[in-house]
């Protein structure tokens, strides 16, 4: 089973990521992407980007300081759409990374499929620090499991 169905698996009919019911399945694709990324020879450099992006996407969102949002004290409206704007830019990155790959190629690859079926699923910014988190879990396993 590909990442991205396992995905599908662990959302279930939740409408969002924060509306997932077992975090648990989340937890394990995270260990089996970081797992599988370390061992296809991809280097935590190009990795990094997806958690450097979501993490810098929570603080743009959080101090009104991302497209569409004029207001150092942004309201929740205004944070839900900008996190679904970061959602979608975080693509752009990992395409980015996807095409400048040199080794671990096809496994750059996966993790791009994987995180545009991730982000689409955000909707609120709620979703985005769930986001975050299940980038957070993807660097911890890889360097786990001996990445470098």
């Amino acid at each position: 089973m590909s990442w991205t169905q396992e995905f599908k698996t662990a959302r279930g009919d939740a409408a969002t990521l924060s509306d997932i019911g077992d975090f648990n399945q989340l937890v394990s694709l995270a260990e089996t992407v970081g797992r599988e990324l370390q061992g296809g020879g991809v280097s935590s450099r190009q990795i990094r980007v997806l958690l450097s992006e979501t993490t810098a996407g929570v603080s743009r969102i959080r101090r009104g300081r991302t497209l569409g949002i004029d207001t150092a004290s942004p309201d929740r409206a205004q944070q839900d759409r900008a996190a679904q704007r970061e959602a979608a830019l975080l693509n752009i990155s990992l395409v980015y990374s996807a095409g400048r790959a040199k080794s671990g190629e096809t496994y750059i690859r996966q993790l791009t499929d994987l995180m545009g079926e991730v982000t689409g699923n955000v909707r609120t910014f709620e979703d985005f620090k769930v986001l975050r988190k299940f980038s957070e879990a993807v660097m911890a396993y890889f360097k786990f499991h001996g990445g470098k």
